[in-house]
């Protein structure tokens, strides 16, 4: 599963009522969906909110024709603790800016 991309899904949900009601006008609720693609088909997405290597939790199947916008958001890939920038101690290292003597008064 690519967890470098997160899915953000905008579309209508039904609305259920119980009991004994008045007649009123039929409604749909809009939502606000986020998470990672675990698995597609042609009618419905399923996503998850969170994920641990190949288990996934909080998963939600959205059916493609309640659907009404897709947004993928390309996350920054991890970078490894052997890669990263090596940390120098205040007022050392490269990008310390030299003064010359008439500009430290």
């Amino acid at each position: 599963m690519d967890t470098s991309r997160l899915i953000i899904i905008k579309w209508v949900d039904a609305v259920s009522d119980g009991g004994w009601e008045e007649h009123e006008k039929p409604d749909i609720h809009e939502v606000t969906t986020a998470g990672y693609v675990v698995s597609e088909t042609k009618d419905a997405v399923c996503i998850a909110s969170t994920v641990s290597g190949t288990f996934t939790n909080a998963r939600m199947h959205i059916p493609k024709a309640w659907i009404k916008s897709r947004k993928v958001i390309k996350l920054e890939a991890p970078v490894s603790k052997s890669k990263r920038k090596k940390v120098t101690a205040m007022g050392k290292g490269s990008d310390t800016a030299t003064l010359s003597s008439t500009e430290s008064r």
